[in-house]
């Protein structure tokens, strides 16, 4: 359940972003802080809108399974 996650903090977040490649980290941070579009995006960084769209999605699940990695207790790693 979401509500039993515990609280997002900018250092989980940016502790999380560390997982991502380069390019995803670059896409995400264009899409979320600059509130580009995905075609703004591919015309600055020169590549398509569709891979904008999959270096985003891609992002977006290893930002969540950084951060469901960092929610478990240490004795379910076994």
């Amino acid at each position: 359940m979401a509500s039993d996650r515990p609280t997002l903090t900018a250092e989980r977040l940016e502790q999380a972003a560390r997982s991502l490649r380069p390019a995803e980290r670059e896409v995400l941070i264009l899409s979320a802080r600059e509130r580009l579009s995905n075609d703004e995006i591919a015309e600055r960084l020169g590549i398509t809108p569709e891979r904008v769209e999959r270096l985003l999605a891609g992002a977006l699940v290893r930002l969540d399974r950084a951060l469901e990695r960092q929610e478990r207790l240490w004795w379910r790693f076994w």
